[in-house]
């Protein structure tokens, strides 16, 4: 039964209060709901605070269902957002002084006991760590999943590129809502809402069908200056700015710049497919290293799956069907976590080993006690001639070169993508490209375990002033499938001075980031090296200009080479895990 007058609907158990304000330091009200159990009983209070509507992600968020379990959940519209008062969202700006302000407030409510928690996946999860880096006495422990640990890599990492595939359906995503609250009106504006509609307003991961405007927007040059975002989210052509990792922007707001002053228990979630793999291992590691006290420290726990961006409800990823065992009960653990930090309620998770990984092809789940695993091998497999793959040096003085054009670019098949079918997708017909180069092993004896952080390290030259090579690692069926397990770029202007020096050897290495699989014996390993993969990174225009500035007529050529010779020796390090005695 509802209350017309107060917006409160009672159930036999439950009370949900509806648009309530809660009051920031400057006057501002950010408005909330707030799930609570019919009890007289002071409970733990648990917090989510999104950007992305809170009536929208309520049901995934298990407001209800947490609230079932003893706790007061309060789910909350960002400053700027949909209810919430305040002008001109920035991401991340103001998060934590208003996560500080929220969690105080909840705190000193009647019906709370005075301990609370913070939960949330992507921004609800980065939301999280703002309010941490505030320091609010009240809050106890944190469960964030799948959200960067430093705000660069999301719009520029692994290696330098702009995330296309990422950053522009996510600000087009977002920009809608203040294109709503300005009254901006933009044919961009009426054809998302179309699809948002046909797509069941799925704005986390659209794809090319459903929002064709997309694909046009990530396809706009100069990329920096899209008339939508110029006017709806102005903070995107700002970013364009601050390409270097090490800006004082991204040092200023990055989690990671204040692991050393955060001193609360985390559970860090994330896939090995999702766009934030090394954000949530980044903060694990960071955390493990650098939280303020020695309980901070040791009360870090690491759980990585098999999953794309924000979905650890099905073990079928992209083409994969990895099992049934290869999902999470997010709300099962947030009871189990809170519960044990809020309300001293036993748990098996303490006493567990702190990393657990999901180990693909053997799709089983393992605890291990670091990371990387103190027990790698790592193991450098060489580009060879004639497009072969082995741990043995190159001996011969070879090379082989490609022209890449970026007005053409290799297209993005699966990987960690929100743009798109993410995840590992056979790879079809990419290998034909005359732009992508491939080495392959012979069929493996036995057996190989792949776990931890992969690196290649590329000797290159190139026509153009500045450009992008990339790599891909992939599994190689016998019947001649073949699936991508990792990838990465590096754009050239991150690891030398540009101009470069036309036809000058550079070694370029490249962050495939991490990944945990077992490649059985009679598959293949196969690298797959190139300059693009559109629309997971913006093709470099080879000009030399700063990122987002050129035109679709400023684009040229560049001839690429890749060396492999005793002097050059081109590879890939992959981090091999002895296999046990069964």
């Amino acid at each position: 039964m509802t209350d017309a007058l107060t917006g409160t609907v009672q159930g036999p158990e439950i009370v949900l209060e509806l648009s309530v304000g809660v009051p920031m330091r400057d006057g501002v009200r950010l408005f909330a709901d707030i799930w609570r159990p019919l009890t007289d009983t002071r409970l733990p209070v648990l917090i989510t605070r999104t950007p992305y509507d809170r009536h929208t992600f309520a049901e995934g968020n298990g407001g209800e269902a947490l609230a079932r379990e003893g706790f007061v959940v309060i789910s909350q519209d960002c400053r700027g957002r949909f209810e919430s008062e305040g002008e001109g969202w920035v991401p991340f700006e103001l998060d934590a002084e208003d996560g500080f302000d929220t969690v105080e407030w909840a705190a000193a409510q009647p019906w709370s006991n005075g301990k609370v928690g913070m939960f949330g996946a992507s921004y609800m999860g980065a939301a999280q760590w703002q309010a941490a880096t505030a320091r609010p006495p009240s809050l106890v422990a944190l469960l964030p999943e799948c959200c960067p640990a430093e705000y660069w890599f999301p719009a520029w990492g692994p290696g330098g590129a702009l995330r296309v595939g990422q950053r522009v359906p996510w600000a087009l995503s977002v920009a809608m809502e203040e294109a709503r609250r300005l009254g901006i009106h933009d044919p961009v504006v009426d054809e998302v809402t179309q699809a948002q509609t046909a797509a069941g307003n799925d704005m986390a991961s659209p794809g090319q069908d459903a929002l064709p405007a997309v694909w046009r927007l990530m396809d706009y040059r100069p990329l920096r200056d899209i008339p939508f975002f110029q006017k709806a989210a102005p903070w995107h052509a700002k970013s364009f700015g601050y390409e270097e990792r090490h800006h004082p922007r991204w040092l200023r707001d990055n989690p990671r710049s204040h692991f050393g002053s955060i001193d609360l228990p985390v559970i860090h979630v994330g896939g090995w497919f999702d766009v934030q793999t090394s954000g949530t291992i980044e903060a694990f590691v960071g955390m493990r290293e650098a939280a303020r006290t020695p309980a901070a420290r040791r009360n870090q726990w690491l759980i990585m799956g098999p999953w794309t961006h924000w979905d650890t409800s099905s073990g079928v990823v992209g083409d994969i069907d990895f099992g049934p065992d290869a999902t999470l009960d997010v709300n099962s653990l947030r009871r189990e976590w809170f519960g044990y930090w809020l309300d001293g309620r036993p748990t098996h998770l303490i006493g567990r080993p702190p990393v657990r990984i999901f180990v693909m092809g053997q799709n089983v789940w393992r605890d291990e006690y670091e990371w990387p695993l103190a027990r790698t091998r790592w193991t450098s497999w060489y580009l060879q001639g004639g497009g072969s793959l082995a741990t043995t040096p190159p001996a011969v003085l070879t090379a082989d070169e490609y022209t890449f054009d970026p007005g053409d670019p290799v297209p993005t098949v699966g990987g960690r993508l929100l743009m798109g079918r993410a995840g590992p997708v056979e790879q079809g017909d990419v290998p034909s490209r005359h732009d992508v180069l491939d080495y392959t092993t012979e069929p493996l004896a036995d057996a190989v375990e792949i776990t931890g952080p992969i690196r290649a390290d590329l000797w290159v030259s190139t026509s153009a002033p500045d450009t992008d090579f990339t790599a891909k690692l992939i599994d190689v069926h016998p019947d001649g499938r073949s699936y991508n397990i990792c990838d990465g770029i590096v754009r050239a202007r991150t690891v030398a001075a540009i101009p470069l020096q036309p036809n000058a050897i550079y070694c370029m290495p490249i962050d495939l980031e991490s990944t945990s699989i077992l490649v059985p014996a009679g598959h293949r390993l196969r690298v797959q090296v190139s300059s693009s993969s559109w629309p997971m990174w913006e093709p470099n225009a080879n000009t030399g200009r700063p990122s987002g500035t050129d035109s679709h007529d400023d684009l040229r050529s560049a001839h690429q080479q890749v060396f492999h010779d005793p002097a050059h020796p081109s590879r890939i390090v992959l981090p091999v895990i002895p296999r046990r005695e069964q």
